[in-house]
């Protein structure tokens, strides 16, 4: 044997390979380099691709002849390394060091994560039923009436339920900050006390202004920390110090005066809104919207907190570093063609970030470890509970998805080739096995999941009868 081969598995399943190449070996790599090398040189007094061996040696370097031959050498080293090891790699292993005389190569192999749950089965959940309230349909309403909204400008002052145009800045001082809590210069604003600056005076200020008016006045921000426009509404809140209560200072312009005509709620705006005949229908179409948003909630609620109890009773969690590695990666991947989209070098990026690539990925290092985690989890749950996807389910998903173009058949066959390939299948395919996956840990928490005992042989008579296909 030419190849001694030494392993150690550490504690975050890497193998840490040593291999020991025998010096003939070596030494034979060596010849039929030199052999290679003499077809490409002229030396006086030989042939081309005759020139002896010692010659060659003299010419070329001893040390540069070794190392041509070690590197011609690594690739079937490591192949033969990796038969007799036997061992599948989770991703590309590293080399690590190199000895060169006599030859002694190190790498380390990522090995598969190793993920051993624990009693999932015994968790029990209460699964509530979905509703939707009146109020709800209501304000979904209310939104579709604000979406048909008319607006016209007015010459005259500002009163209560004008949209406003205005160039406004408005901020807090203290002794040691000022915190700037509106700047715009151009803002639509609704002149609702309820919507815009809630629990202040904000409103009252600006009604009976007109177009061309500035003035400076202050308004005392809500005892509680709440969302001061519509548009804040949406945002998370970052880690400030509180505003409740303080003084805000604002200087406001005027810019422009629109009143506000919303339709009525009736046949007439349901009709413009879609393809409905009566308002009774779009009420209906609301509140079947609204279920569906509020099961996909409460779905994703219970897949999440299915998958924390996993992570923490799993029994083994073990995987390579570079699992976290490869997640970063795409994470720096995905925002560099986010940068790239919008018309930025990514070098400049950085620099106006005042973050490098390193500080990225330290920052979101913690949040890439608990993907890691989940989607191992999730990963060995399938396994476990073998969810599949077969053909007959992919052809009805996809009958499905076009049954909406029944009229141009040109179209149909567009969006089936789509989703029989590529990025197509793997997002279709990954919608059903997302649905599989949501059914499975519902019966699983309610008490009614099938016998592990019995899905094993059905996955095993399947196997069986693909094999004999």
């Amino acid at each position: 044997m030419t190849l001694t081969i030494h392993t150690e598995e550490d504690q975050q399943r890497q193998l840490k390979v040593t291999v020991e190449v025998a010096e003939a070996r070596v030494q034979q790599q060596m010849r039929q380099t030199a052999r290679q090398i003499a077809r490409g040189v002229n030396i006086p007094g030989f042939r081309r691709g005759k020139v002896p061996y010692n010659i060659l040696v003299q010419r070329v370097g001893k040390e540069a002849l070794r190392s041509e031959a070690v590197e011609e050498l690594l690739t079937p080293v490591f192949e033969e390394t990796m038969a007799q090891l036997e061992a599948t790699p989770y991703a590309q292993p590293q080399l690590e060091d190199m000895q060169m005389e006599p030859l002694v190569i190190e790498f380390t192999i990522p090995l598969e994560p190793v993920v051993e749950l624990g009693d999932y089965r015994a968790i029990r959940r209460e699964i509530e039923p979905v509703e939707v309230s009146e109020e709800a349909v209501a304000e979904t309403l209310e939104q579709i009436r604000e979406r048909h909204q008319v607006l016209e400008p007015v010459d005259r002052p500002v009163m209560e339920g004008d949209v406003v145009i205005m160039s406004a800045t408005g901020e807090v001082v203290e002794e040691d900050r000022v915190e700037v809590i509106f700047d715009e210069e151009r803002a639509e604003m609704l002149m609702d006390p309820e919507r815009t600056f809630a629990g202040t005076d904000f409103v009252q200020k600006i009604i009976g202004l007109e177009v061309g008016d500035e003035t400076e006045f202050a308004i005392t921000l809500p005892e509680e920390d709440v969302p001061q426009t519509e548009e804040e509404a949406g945002e998370e809140e970052e880690e400030t110090p509180s505003l409740a209560g303080k003084e805000a200072q604002f200087t406001v312009t005027i810019l422009d005066v629109k009143s506000r005509y919303l339709p009525q709620l009736d046949d007439d705006l349901a009709q413009e809104e879609g393809e409905y005949e009566t308002l009774d229908e779009l009420r209906e179409a609301v509140r079947e919207e609204l279920v569906e948003a509020a099961k996909s909630e409460a779905r994703g609620e219970l897949l999440d907190d299915f998958v924390d109890e996993l992570v923490e009773q799993a029994e083994t969690l073990l995987y390579p570093p570079v699992a976290v590695e490869e997640d970063l990666d795409r994470r720096i991947e995905s925002l560099q063609e986010q940068v790239t989209r919008a018309g930025w070098q990514w070098e400049d990026y950085l620099m106006l970030q005042g973050e490098s690539e390193e500080s990225l990925r330290e920052e979101w290092r913690e949040d890439a470890v608990e993907n890691v985690l989940r989607g191992l989890i999730f990963r060995e749950l399938i396994q476990q509970e073998k969810l599949t996807i077969n053909e007959e389910e992919l052809d009805q998903a996809i009958d499905e998805r076009l049954a909406r173009f029944d009229e141009n058949e040109e179209l149909r066959q567009q969006m089936r080739d789509f989703f029989l390939q590529g990025q197509g299948l793997d997002m279709l395919s990954s919608e059903i096995l997302m649905d599989k996956v949501y059914e499975r840990v519902e019966a699983i928490v309610t008490g009614n999941a099938p016998d592990l005992a019995e899905l094993e042989e059905e996955a095993a008579a399947e196997a069986s009868a693909e094999e004999e296909e």
